[in-house]
Order: C-alpha cells, then sequence, then structure tokens
C-alpha cells in the first residue's frame, strides 16, 4: 500500500477494498485506554469508577522521566481501571470507558478549517 506520495490511503487496485471509501466510524461502545503508551513511565490515573468524563478530559497525569498525560478520546462512564494485555502481550493498565453520547471540554475547537496563521501568543495556546 503506498501512502504519504500523494497524501492519503492509496490501497491497491486489487484489493477488495479498494472500491469502497474510507468511512468515520461510531465508537465502540466500550474503550480501554492504555496508561502506558509508551517506553516510559506509566501515567496515574486521575478518575475513579463511575466518574463522568468528557472527550479530551485528562484521565491520567504524567509521572516520572519519561511520561505522558493521558485524555479521553471518548465521552462517557468510568466502568473501572483494570490491568489488560497491549499488542506486544504485556500487562498494563488501563482506563475502561463506556461510551455515552459526544460531550467535549469546552475549550476544545472541533470545527475542520485548519488554521495556518496562528495569532495567539504562547500563554494564550498553553490556555486552550
Amino acid at each position: 500500500m503506498k501512502t504519504f506520495k500523494r497524501g492519503g490511503i492509496h490501497p491497491k487496485e486489487n484489493k477488495i477494498s479498494s472500491a469502497y471509501p474510507i468511512e468515520v466510524m461510531p465508537p465502540p461502545a466500550i474503550v480501554y485506554i492504555p496508561l502506558s503508551q509508551h517506553a516510559g513511565m506509566p501515567a496515574i490515573p486521575v478518575v475513579n469508577k463511575n466518574d463522568k468524563v468528557k472527550a479530551g478530559q485528562l484521565i491520567a497525569q504524567a509521572q516520572g522521566f519519561i511520561s505522558a498525560d493521558i485524555h479521553s478520546s471518548v465521552s462517557g462512564i468510568v466502568m473501572h481501571i483494570e490491568e489488560i494485555h497491549d499488542i506486544g502481550g504485556y500487562l498494563k493498565k488501563a482506563v475502561v470507558i463506556k461510551t455515552e453520547g459526544d460531550e467535549w471540554l469546552e475549550n476544545i475547537e472541533r470545527g475542520n478549517t485548519l488554521v495556518k496563521n496562528i495569532s495567539l501568543s504562547q500563554t494564550e495556546i498553553i490556555e486552550k
């Protein structure tokens, strides 16, 4: 499969799916968000069971030398925090969210317009 030559995804013409458009899929009923998504330290959860979360909300905070904050990609209810097997077979802690609605944090702009000239100051960008 060719990628990045002209932008987008270009399946080989003989692929069974080449005649079908790429579609935006609805979120699954349950989402597992790992708290370790890199080689560094796992993030520490800042949500608890039965908490309501919005898409874009911080659900785990970075800790240690190499770590990253983790934000929810969906809105819903935190079912629990459990250990799951990652793609490599390793056990990793994850926040399990039952998706519900399509609520986003108020400060997240959801438009499709690409902003090429950013006129915000460094402080304004950090606040957003």
